[in-house]
Parts: C-alpha cells; structure tokens; sequence
C-alpha cells in the first residue's frame, strides 16, 4: 500500500494524527459510505414543559418557541446539510419553506413524507427555492405518474396543478412495514446521492427515526416559555456533548452512542 511505499522510500511516517477530529469533520462521508445511509441530525424546539407544539392553533404557520437568533441557526445548519426532511402534518400545520432565508448559503433538498400524496403543489415547499422529493407508496407513484401521461393540461388545467410537475423528484417506500419506515427512507435518500439530513418533522417522524435507531445526533432547544396543553416532546436516549444558552433558549446536543 502507499504507506509501506513511503516507508521503504525512507519517508518517515506518522498515522493517526487528529484522527478523532479528521473523523468528526469527514462524519458524513464516512457515514454515507460505510453504513449506506445519510448522517442523521434530529433537530426540534419545546418549551419547558417538554412540549413541541400547542394542542390547538389558529393559523397555518409555526407557533415559535425559540427567539429569533435560535432560529437564525437553524438557518445556518440548513445551509451545512444537503437535504432536510418533514411529515405531511408539518406542511399542512405550518407550511414551511424549509430555506435558509436568515442565513448566506445553499438551500437544503426538501424532503417530503406524503404517504397518501394528499398534498398540493401550492404547499411552499414545493416553490422554486429548492429541490424537493416526495416519498409516497408505490401505488401513489404509479398513479400520479399514469394521469401526468394521459392528462391534457389545456382541457383540465385544475387537475395540472395538482400534479407534481417532476416526476423524477416522486419516490416510494413500503408504509406498510411499520418498523422499517425510516431504514426505507434512508435507503432512498442514499439512492438519490444525499449525503445528509436535517430531520425536522413533527414527533411521529422524528420519533419514527429515534426508534429505528437512525440517527447520530440531535439538537434539541429549549424555548423559555409554556404551553398548558400540546403535543409532546420525542423521547430519546444519547450522550450529552454540549449545553448552551442562546439569550433566554437553551441548546443540548446529542450523539447517539
């Protein structure tokens, strides 16, 4: 190998040098390759109460629990990942952009969960900031791509705008095998080339991932604020690399060990 050519040139040589270190920066690479998946980052905001959502809202846009400069970085690890990932309930309760508007930087790939392709284009995530990727079931594919080839769009232009416009950004996975949804969905995302993702869905999506043991680390802020009722935080168990205060939010990152 290149080593022992260097040794027997007279080179000296001396290997592992900031290993830890060169295998933390190269960590999507690595991941990618040797596990044939995306390195996984789980981000969610909850109040003190451990709640990520109020149990009821008037309008279709977030309720934000962080203060402005938490959001501002999630802006700017949007821009450090190739690809960010929600559920149906997120698009149709806050119909998110997913961009990194507060920050200087590449928008992610949108990634989007839709396994009954009940969502219309209409959705802001599916504008043109980004790539987006839809993952329906097969029958769900299949049919969408049958009526784009048999449809007229001047006779049924209503029905055209309904219709993903790319097909090639439609995939399926199985919803049927309960306890390997996100194995599927890291399968197909590792077909697509996506090196990483921001999971950033609801908590049956991120808890989806948690408890299929898919993912290698989470940021989690905790918002200084309350809600008396809503939707509980996930659960999950890591090591505990950083705790910090960002004004009154409080960051804690997580590796899965």
């Amino acid at each position: 190998n290149e080593l022992k050519k260097l040794k027997e040139s007279g080179c000296e040589v001396i290997v592992g040098v900031l290993e830890d270190e060169c295998k933390n920066h190269h960590k999507r690479f690595f991941t990618y390759h040797n596990k044939q998946r995306p390195f996984i980052i789980l981000k969610w905001a909850e109040t003190k109460n451990g709640f990520i959502a109020p149990k009821t809202k008037n309008e279709k846009k977030p309720v934000w629990i962080t203060n402005d400069i938490s959001r501002q970085l999630v802006h700017k690890w949007r821009a450090e990942e190739q690809s960010i990932l929600v559920g149906t309930n997120t698009v149709t309760d806050d119909d998110p952009s997913l961009t990194v508007r507060d920050w200087t930087g590449k928008n992610p790939v949108r990634v989007v969960l839709d396994a009954n392709m009940k969502l219309k284009t209409s959705h802001a995530v599916f504008d043109k900031a980004s790539d987006s990727v839809v993952i329906s079931s097969m029958e769900n594919i299949a049919n969408v791509k049958s009526e784009a080839i048999t449809l007229d769009s001047k006779t049924k232009p209503s029905k055209a705008n309904d219709m993903h416009s790319d097909l090639s950004n439609l995939d399926y996975i199985d919803w049927n095998q309960k306890d390997k949804i996100a194995l599927q969905i890291c399968q197909v995302l590792h077909k697509r080339d996506i090196n990483s993702v921001i999971i950033e869905g609801g908590r049956r999506t991120l808890q989806t991932f948690i408890d299929e043991d898919l993912w290698d680390e989470a940021r989690i802020f905790i918002g200084n604020n309350y809600f008396g009722e809503g939707l509980q935080s996930p659960k999950l168990k890591g090591k505990l690399i950083s705790e910090e205060s960002i004004l009154d939010d409080t960051l804690k990152i997580y590796l899965n060990d």
